[in-house]
């Protein structure tokens, strides 16, 4: 009896204070074009609040300038998992990449167009220059959707290819175009700058703004670490939705973007009290896909793109 009770002992003091041998962590690639902004809140408080820890992920950032650079990096397996423009991920999927969308991040786009201070109506903008992500992407099909709303023909002005919001938000304030989408909290960055608030993107469309896209094979080889990671967003969606989270929302957010604090809180009222960008649970549903698949003329379902399994393993649905 006393060689078993010593046996046990010596085998606790080896397994470490927790009384088991800790499983090493599962690693999980995810990129983002300009993380530093207010559409992956879900994933960046998920990793400070320890809920991408209790599910044991091991999670590398990896910041990318523009969606197109997103998908080729999650085309080429230097990313897992990427939270993606909708509109470039499906375009993507349109030409063969073997991806799927598994769950819905933005249910809103929340892009803001902004102005220089001159320019008062939509028809100022008439003849002038507007900055872009890229001219085949979403920053330019939500200027359009939304100009065109408002009386303004995509013939009527010029647009130039600048790369993500940072560069994007550079050009507004420095003179080199007159307009331009920006994402939160780069809105009121140029705000505070200035810059006229126009409109939001989302009064032109009702789409889904950022989705998780991910590679088949990749998915299908590592369904626990998804599902995980799934989890762990999804918790941290309903702890942003309680308006008690609210500072400690705002502090997570000025870590990683290193905006004022009054521009953050800002973006948080409007993701998840006004607006209601965020997904409360992230799922994609067929209603939130389908507007891209009209706006691009396809016939086909929403089923196609859509892989809800892991996201229905994860909130037990």
């Amino acid at each position: 009896m006393r060689i078993f009770v010593a046996a046990a002992a010596v085998a606790l003091a080896l397994a470490g204070p927790g009384g088991a041998q800790a499983q090493p962590k599962r690693e999980l690639i995810w990129g983002a074009p300009t993380v530093a902004s207010s559409y992956y809140w879900d994933v960046l408080t998920a990793i400070e609040l320890g809920y991408m820890d209790a599910e044991n992920i091991a999670i590398k950032i990896v910041n990318n300038d523009t969606p197109v650079q997103s998908i080729q990096f999650l085309a080429t397996g230097a990313i897992h998992m990427s939270s993606i423009n909708t509109e470039v991920g499906l375009s993507a999927m349109q030409k063969g990449a073997d991806f799927k969308f598994i769950g819905s991040e933005d249910d809103k786009i929340a892009f803001v167009l902004m102005t220089r201070p001159e320019i008062r109506t939509y028809a100022d903008l008439r003849g002038k220059t507007l900055g872009v992500t890229a001219l085949q992407e979403s920053t330019a099909t939500m200027t359009r959707l939304l100009l065109e709303k408002n009386g303004v023909k995509r013939a009527e002005y010029e647009a130039v290819a600048l790369g993500g919001s940072p560069n994007r938000y550079a050009a507004l304030v420095r003179g080199a175009v007159s307009a331009t989408m920006l994402s939160p909290p780069f809105d009121y960055k140029a705000q505070a700058d200035g810059m006229n608030r126009f409109g939001n993107a989302f009064e032109a469309f009702t789409g889904v703004g950022v989705a998780f896209a991910v590679q088949n094979a990749w998915a299908k080889a590592n369904a626990d670490t998804l599902v995980g990671f799934l989890r762990a967003a999804a918790r941290a969606e309903k702890f942003l939705y309680d308006p008690q989270s609210k500072s400690r929302a705002v502090d997570i957010l000025v870590k990683y973007t290193k905006s004022p604090a009054g521009d953050i809180a800002k973006s948080y009222d409007s993701f998840y009290r006004t607006d209601k960008i965020m997904s409360p649970d992230l799922e994609l549903t067929d209603t939130l896909l389908q507007p891209w698949l009209d706006l691009s003329g396809s016939a086909e379902k929403p089923a196609r793109y859509i892989d809800l399994g892991y996201w229905q393993r994860a909130l037990g649905r």
